[in-house]
């Protein structure tokens, strides 16, 4: 079964004119999440969701399942149950007829915005409808995933990029002062490579703060390393994105 979660930004400009941006987030199995965005003239909000929506079929594989999901109603009314006004009705069956073309059995369902693929669809939505490429969108992508027990004196990273799995077993110093979340987190931007936009989950609080702001680590060394590091990072093109925590 292949996911996408789907959203859009609106906006009248002044001149009374209407810009909108869409964003999908596509998950299929085997693969990173694919990213995409799109800037387009509409009439308003739910017809730039629904271009989201027929973007994600025209993405998805042909010839399989897709589950759709956002947070519009409309959206969900007009493609699963043929409701709403002639403008809303017309693009839905734009929808469905490309889902027929490809062979995609199409279904839509709600979830809310907090779901974190629905803020990521949201952010590439507001970017596109502001014009802004999203960062790191055309970059490579890595998920880094951090498992961090109190008990245990390591800490499991597991990154995987397209074609390659890597998997660490962090063992972390109790008497370094830098963290020891913040430590995995280290061990992690250090499996990157040049370029590459590290998607990272259940990095600690404590972690993510420090890594934006080295400066918030109480002491120097703590301070030094963490300074370092990031500048390391940088001077190599490596992104580091936060999407939860841990």
């Amino acid at each position: 079964m292949n996911h996408a979660y789907v959203d859009a930004s609106w906006h009248e400009l002044p001149d009374g004119s209407e810009i909108g941006g869409w964003g999908l987030v596509l998950l299929t199995p085997g693969a990173l999440p694919g990213r995409f965005q799109g800037q387009l003239n509409a009439p308003d909000n739910n017809a730039a969701e629904l271009r989201a929506v027929l973007e994600a079929v025209r993405l998805a594989p042909p010839g399989e399942a897709l589950s759709v999901f956002t947070d519009n109603q409309a959206v969900i009314a007009a493609v699963s149950r043929g409701r709403g006004g002639p403008q809303l009705a017309e693009l839905a069956r734009e929808v469905l007829d490309g889902a027929h073309a490809r062979g995609v059995t199409l279904r839509v369902d709600y979830v809310p915005r907090t779901r974190r693929h629905m803020l990521s669809a949201h952010a590439l939505a507001n970017d596109a409808r502001r014009g802004l490429g999203t960062p790191g969108l055309d970059a490579a992508q890595a998920d880094v995933l951090i498992e961090q027990r109190p008990a245990l004196p390591e800490a499991r990273v597991s990154l995987r990029r397209s074609g390659e799995r890597v998997t660490a077993h962090v063992p972390l110093d109790p008497l370094s002062e830098v963290p020891p979340s913040a430590q995995a987190l280290l061990a992690a931007v250090g499996l990157a490579q040049p370029g590459e936009v590290l998607l990272v989950r259940r990095a600690s609080k404590v972690a993510q703060a420090l890594w934006q702001r080295p400066e918030r680590a109480l002491r120097p060394a703590a301070q030094a390393t963490l300074v370092t590091a990031r500048q390391a990072a940088e001077a190599s093109g490596i992104q580091v994105e936060f999407l939860g925590v841990g």
